[in-house]
């Protein structure tokens, strides 16, 4: 494998992980970043199929919608076709919590799918062109035998205060202020 492919691969999973953080945080600036401009989506007809600016309306509306979520990747396997496009499967797990206002009412579902992803490098830049969600199998959880009492919860942290948005040392090259973090015993 020779290095240009080893980065490839590093500056595409960093867009996965990318779009996983705005999912999570309900930062769609964060989600836009991952896609070209004229990227194409096809989740499930129910959901979304179109333009990835139709992609992001719906998420817009859908994702405040939630208590929180987790979004966590798999297995991805990168095959090349060409110096500037690749095709990505990734496996994925995410756990969601509907609110009052989603159609769950405070259930929580897990859904077990894959991403399937055409990438293309344009202007040096590895971002998602094409988007398929093949989803395997969900999971609704019954309500009566969830519990969520832990007093570190953090909730999902979806209004920007969430500590996986400061740096951290080796983050950015720069280490924290001794006074940014927590009180040691």
């Amino acid at each position: 494998m020779h290095v240009d492919e080893l980065t490839a691969r590093a500056e595409i999973h960093d867009v996965l992980l990318r779009y996983c953080r705005g999912l999570d945080r309900v930062d769609m600036d964060l989600v836009r970043g991952a896609f070209h401009e004229d990227a194409w989506v096809q989740f499930p007809a129910s959901l979304h199929v179109g333009p990835v600016d139709g992609f992001l309306e719906f998420l817009t509306g859908e994702m405040p919608r939630f208590v929180r979520t987790m979004h966590l990747l798999g297995n991805s396997l990168i095959e090349f076709d060409g110096p500037d496009v690749a095709h990505v499967e990734t496996y994925l797990q995410a756990d969601h919590q509907g609110s009052e206002l989603h159609h769950w009412k405070g259930e929580y579902v897990k859904l077990w799918a894959r991403y399937l992803d055409r990438f293309e490098r344009r202007d040096g830049k590895w971002l998602i062109a094409r988007r398929r969600l093949l989803v395997d199998w969900m999971f609704r959880y019954p309500t009566d035998r969830w519990f969520d009492d832990h007093p570190d919860a953090s909730v999902g942290r979806r209004d920007g205060s969430d500590p996986s948005l400061q740096k951290v040392a080796g983050y950015a090259g720069k280490p924290m202020a001794d006074e940014a973090w927590p009180v040691r015993p």
